[in-house]
């Protein structure tokens, strides 16, 4: 049975990601704790998420808004773009069709600690991660 509703899949960051040919080729992927050397410069994120549109949605516009918050819900860079998802000749009907995409967005994170990357849809669906900024020099610390 399909579902009635559009809704993100997952949602996840890597250190670089591609989609081509309907197939997700990433590195460094599905972290959670970004080391940051400086915290006074932009860094570079890469989201990935994923979109599944039922058969009855097709051919028709949706927004996906996807933007990073601080942990008081700040926001520190955000996106929003459209996805029309047709149904090609050897479609079955009924099927479910499945969307990625990668954001690329350049940040500056306005301190170290947690962070959340939202992606939500139109219809109000939404998915989110946590990730942590995290000094560089603490990823070299011996524990304890």
């Amino acid at each position: 049975m399909c579902p009635e509703a559009v809704s993100v899949e997952f949602i996840m960051l890597a250190d670089h990601a591609e989609v081509m040919n309907g197939k997700l080729y990433m590195m460094g992927g599905g972290y959670d704790r970004r080391f940051i050397n400086d915290i006074n410069s932009p860094v570079t994120l890469v989201v990935v998420v994923s979109v599944s549109v039922p058969w009855n949605l097709t051919n028709q516009p949706h927004t996906v808004k996807i933007r990073v918050e601080t942990e008081d819900g700040a926001v520190v860079v955000e996106s929003q773009g459209d996805l029309t998802v047709g149904r090609s000749a050897e479609a079955i009907p009924g099927q479910l069709f499945r969307v990625m995409s990668v954001i690329n967005f350049t940040a500056q994170l306005p301190q170290f600690g947690g962070y959340q990357v939202i992606a939500a849809l139109s219809g109000g669906e939404s998915r989110s991660i946590n990730f942590y900024a995290v000094s560089s020099d603490a990823a070299f610390k011996p524990a304890g």
